[in-house]
This record gives structure tokens, sequence and C-alpha cells, in this order.
């Protein structure tokens, strides 16, 4: 292994195929709690044009992907988007990167765990006798990642797999009974039409929750230790992942854009229980069960899979120096990154115990969610430039369009999704309102983390992104390993 350090542990190699890479994606993508979730709130903002809110944070992801595939078949690290970063930019713009992502999912597991919790316990008193609210169900779910992050990675993709499977093909029955049925009133392209919006400004809000529904696209780079033949199985992983989830939320708002009606967009918004509310309407109550415990399903497989992304690139990062050395510990048997996956399981317990707790778990949602969507779409602004100027560098097969346009074009999108996060300034309250703050805080405290090491430890900062599991052949700019010494 390129730039290896003898003193970090290894994980387990070429035991992973592209099945097992897309798991990890579309896990992440959590697409069963993302549309019963989001498309409401997306109803609420762009009305019946929901849809094409969808459209658009989709082809942003699909020129974003076209980044990332590109470093993929490049380069296979466990560090994933902070390899890419080190490597496009430099190693102090991988290490921000790496800081941003790897702490938004790690608060990720939290936020989708509680809310998959919630989903639980709304399925489980609407549909059975057991009442237990989902505070307990938060506890079985995390007591469920414990066991399975600790094991072969090859059990969780393959749980992954199938319960994102049932999950999808539900939702997707329900959209085909609709589309058979004709809906509420006919067929109708009208709900892709973005003049049908509130307004140009409200399709852009609701733009910036749809992105939230493509975040995670990318996990599986992070498999690429693990993966057999990871040059060509992750970038087909990613492909497929942000391929299905375009067409996936796409084609299920707009049959529930037909199903409520073309001209009842504001029942659509005022319903968190949309799907619930048509399964039931067009196929039967049997389907509206499904769905239920699916969506709920989806947020504990997507905590699973922000479990082994924030483990892994926190193992990378502690293996080249940028975070301590234990983060590098691996177990000797299972090969999986045990202390990173600790340290993320004790995060998650403080987070929902503490704040999801004293709060609910709608609130708590929402303001986390908020936090880890700013850093990660710093993180995509930052692949994107990576790509850029990796690709001017290194000339082989430089494409004006792929490594140029492209990536602009997911620039201006994930910035202008940005800035609509920030301002004008959210109308949130309590605690959320200060979502935005503790983003930039978190941001602030790694630049000075960076600049310390920069002015102190200058050997370790440029061995940051320096080690592959493989590669095609690394350009000479790319940063020289150094050993990471012990923290």
């Amino acid at each position: 292994m390129e730039g290896r350090s003898s003193l970090a542990g290894e994980l387990r190699h070429g035991i992973l195929g592209v099945l097992d890479a897309l798991a990890q994606s579309v896990a992440l993508l959590s697409l069963a709690l993302g549309v019963a979730f989001a498309s409401s709130a997306a109803a609420g903002e762009a009305g019946i044009a929901a849809p094409f809110a969808y459209l658009i944070a989709g082809v942003g992801s699909l020129c974003l992907a076209s980044v990332i595939i590109r470093f993929t078949r490049r380069m296979a690290s466990a560090g994933g988007l902070y390899t890419y970063i080190s490597r496009g930019l430099n190693p102090s713009a991988g290490f921000l990167g790496g800081w941003l992502y790897g702490s938004a999912f790690a608060v990720g597991i939290s936020f989708v765990l509680v809310i998959g919790s919630f989903f639980m316990s709304v399925a489980m008193s609407a549909h059975t006798s057991l009442d237990w609210g989902w505070y307990p169900w938060f506890f079985v779910f995390l007591g469920g990642l414990a066991l399975l992050a600790f094991l072969d990675i090859r059990i969780s993709t393959r749980i992954q797999l199938v319960a994102a499977a049932v999950g999808v093909g539900a939702i997707m029955l329900l959209a085909l009974v609709i589309l058979l049925k004709g809906g509420d009133s006919g067929l109708s392209l009208q709900p892709l039409n973005p003049a049908k919006a509130t307004s140009t400004s409200n399709l852009f809000l609701a733009v910036v929750l749809t992105f939230t529904g493509f975040i995670g696209f990318e996990a599986a780079a992070v498999l690429g230790e693990e993966a057999a033949d990871p040059l060509r199985a992750i970038p087909k992983a990613i492909l497929t992942a942000v391929l299905v989830a375009l067409v996936y939320y796409v084609f299920v708002t707009w049959m529930m854009a037909v199903g409520f009606g073309v001209g009842n967009a504001g029942a659509w918004a005022k319903d968190p229980a949309a799907l619930d509310t048509l399964a039931t309407r067009y196929v039967g109550n049997w389907l509206a069960v499904i769905i239920d415990f699916s969506v709920a399903a989806s947020g504990f497989i997507a905590a699973l899979g922000g479990l082994h992304l924030t483990s892994r690139t926190l193992y990378a990062m502690g293996r080249e120096g940028g975070l301590p050395r234990v983060f590098a510990w691996t177990h000797p048997r299972f090969k999986t990154p045990w202390t990173g996956i600790a340290f993320s399981l004790a995060v998650t317990l403080l987070l929902g115990a503490i704040f999801a707790h004293h709060y609910d778990p709608i609130t708590y949602f929402i303001w986390m969610a908020t936090c880890a969507t700013i850093g990660i779409l710093i993180v995509y602004i930052l692949i994107a430039l990576g790509g850029v100027v990796y690709f001017a560098r290194d000339r082989r097969g430089w494409n004006p369009l792929l490594d140029l346009v492209i990536p602009a074009g997911a620039i201006a999108i994930c910035g202008y999704t940005l800035y609509k996060s920030l301002h004008p300034t959210p109308a949130y309250t309590g605690i959320v309102k200060w979502a935005p703050w503790v983003a930039l805080i978190w941001l602030a405290a790694g630049v000075a983390i960076d600049v310390v090491l920069t002015a102190t430890r200058p050997e370790r900062v440029r061995a940051f992104g320096s080690i592959l599991g493989a590669s095609e052949g690394v350009p000479a700019e790319a940063p020289e390993a150094q050993p990471a010494t012990a923290s």
C-alpha cells in the first residue's frame, strides 16, 4: 500500500464487490426516509413543483458525482473525499475537508437514528399494541448499530442492501399504482413545470431541502481499500447510486403530486405522513404498514452507513497524523476501525440521550441536519475545486467538459444551495436558529487546528492524503508519504 505507515492497523482488503459498495451509498441516501420526510416540506416551499426541485438537486448531484468518480478511477483510499481534496488542492484543504466531512456524518448518525426511532415508534403505535415512544427505540437501534459495525462489514452491507430494496420497492409500487389509476384527477406534467412553483425564490428554497436527499451518494468511496478491484467497483457504485436516487426521487414525488392532485399541493405540504396517506388511499392499509416500517428501517441503515463512513474517515486521518493515532487502530480479527466506531457510537449516545431527549426528535433533526448540511456543502465545493485543479495539473485524459464545465456547475449549485441555507437567515426559533453559527464555529475550529499543525508539525501536514490502497499512478505533485508519529 502506497505510503503505508507501519504503526497503523490494516483494513481487510479485497472482500467487497460492487453490490456491497452500492449498498453503502444507497444506505446513506436513505431513500425511503428521504422522500417520506422531506417531500412535504419541499411542497410547502415550491408547491406542486416540488418534483422539479428534486430534478435540480439531482442534476447538481450528477455534476458532483462526475468529479468524484473521476477521482475514484485514479485512486482508492479509506479517506475518500479527505484524500481526494488533499491531492487535488493541498494537504491543509484536505484536513479541513476531512474535519468537516467526518464530523458532519458523525452527528448525522445521531439525527437519522433519532428520526428512525421516531418513525418506528409511530409505526408500532399505529399498527401494533406496543407504544414505547421514540426514546427506547433509540437505544434498541443504537445496540443494533454497535453489534453490526464491529463485525465483518459484509454483514452490514448485505443488510443495508436488503432493507433499502424492500423500502424502495414498496414506495415504487405505490407510485406505479398511482400512475396506473391516474391519480386524483388524471396524469399531469405540471409538477415538472418550474413555472408552477410558488416563486423562483421558493423553488430554490425547496432545492435546499431536496438536496439533502442526495447527500451521501459518494459514501462508497470510503470502502476503496476493502473493495476488490476498487478502481472499477467504486465508480460503478457511486454512479449507480446517484442515478437511482435521481430517477427514484423525481418519479416518486411526481406521482405523489399526482396522487394528491395538481390543485392540492397544500394538502401534501401539510401531511407529515404523506406516503402513508397515499398508500392507504390507493392500495390499502397493508402497503402503508410496509412503508411505515421501511421508513424506520431506512433511518437505521442510514445510521449504519454513516458509522462506516465516519469511522473510516477517522481511520485514514488518524494513520496520517491529522487526528490522534488511536483512530488508526483496527480490530485484530474483523479488521474494522473499532476505535473510530466506538468514538462515533459514544457521540451518538451523548447527542441522542442529552440533546434529542431534551428537545424533541423533529427539532433535533432540523438543528443537526442544518449544521451537517452546511459542512458537507463546503466539502462538496472543495472536492469540485480539487477536481478542476487536479485534472488540469495531471493532463492525462483532460476533458474540458468533465474537468471544467461540470465541476463549475457543481460548485455553482452547491454554492447557491449553501448561500440559501444562510441568507436570508432562516426563520428558525429556539436552538435551531443557532445551527448556522454552530457550523461556522466548527469550521473555524478546523482552520485553527490546521494552522497550528502547519506551524508546529509541517511534516505531519505534508503526509495528509498520502496513503492509497490502489492507484493508476499518482502525479508528481501529490503529497509525499511521511511516517505519521503518535499523538
